[in-house]
């Protein structure tokens, strides 16, 4: 049967797979993992929390804005052997003048092309902050 064959394995295993996993306990699991990477000392420098339900939250009470690199520089952090860059934005929201906020985020150097000066990115950004920008 060849590819044939192949498909129908890969699908019945998937199957197979999807009955044995337990969807909610591995969100919860990944929650907790992403709270443990998150250094409460450390200053907030956006407006996304680690909780992916509180961040659904705030993504959805935020503004969308679009961002364009006008710079970025490596902070000397690392998480996980990522570097932790701060990016240099001009936020521009419909309506309103541009204004420039600096963005940390972990940049993998298969992603790092994305972000070169110039690059528009879409951002939401706080109702309360301007500062608090969320990727997005």
């Amino acid at each position: 049967m060849g590819v044939f064959g192949d498909i129908g394995r890969l699908m019945k295993a998937g199957v197979e797979q999807s009955l044995r996993t337990d969807y909610a306990e591995n969100l919860r699991l990944s929650a907790d993992l992403a709270e443990q990477m998150t250094d409460p000392a450390a200053p907030a420098a956006g407006g996304s929390p680690a909780n992916p339900f509180a961040a659904m939250a705030a993504y959805s009470s935020m503004t969308p804005a679009s961002g364009t690199v006008v710079s970025l520089a490596p902070t000397g952090r690392q998480i996980t052997d990522t570097p932790v860059y701060a990016v240099e934005l001009d936020i521009l929201i419909d309506g309103q003048t541009v204004y420039r906020t600096t963005y940390e985020t972990l940049i993998a150097a298969g992603a790092l092309h994305n972000w070169q000066p110039g690059k528009v990115l879409p951002f939401r950004v706080s109702t309360t902050d301007p500062h608090s920008i969320m990727l997005g």
